[in-house]
């Protein structure tokens, strides 16, 4: 299944000094569409993902989390960089379900991001169990990367 998401501008969290929340975001730059977002942190040219999700209602979800005080905490956290989210817009094909859709675009990008080695937490503000394979030895690099990070299965 082919699977297409619109991008929109990143949008910079802002620091909200009242009662140390967390983050504030103008959320009239948000969509009330479904599709995907990724909280993260943007260093230079360097991102680093720190907590995915799908929504039905982009702008709805997204209000809804600057009240996490979990995932606020795990944003305020992170290594140095600007926090900002990233929202895509579902554009669906004819035939193609909305919710299954959404959890494949979800599921992609943790395990793309997991692979990656970013720092993600789940829905209850937790951190992502991860195993690690560190490659040393004369191969060559351009075949895989010297680590490669896999997302911890259920029940290990």
């Amino acid at each position: 299944m082919k699977l297409e998401i619109s991008w929109s501008r990143r949008i910079l969290l802002k620091d909200s000094n009242s009662a140390k929340m967390g983050y504030g975001i103008d959320l009239d730059k948000v969509t009330n569409k479904a599709g995907v977002y990724i909280f993260g942190r943007q260093w230079g040219t360097q991102f680093e993902a720190l907590y995915i999700g799908k929504a039905g209602n982009l702008r709805s979800r997204i209000k809804s989390h600057l009240n996490n005080l979990q995932l606020m905490q795990h944003l305020r956290d992170a290594r140095s960089g600007k926090r900002m989210l990233l929202a895509g817009t579902f554009i669906p094909k004819p035939g193609q379900q909305l919710q299954r859709s959404l959890t494949l675009m979800e599921k992609a990008l943790i395990r793309y991001f997991l692979s990656e080695g970013h720092d993600l937490v789940n829905k209850m503000g937790v951190k992502l169990r991860r195993h690690q394979l560190h490659f040393s030895g004369d191969h060559p690099k351009r075949f895989f990367p010297r680590d490669i990070f896999l997302e911890k299965a259920k029940g290990e």
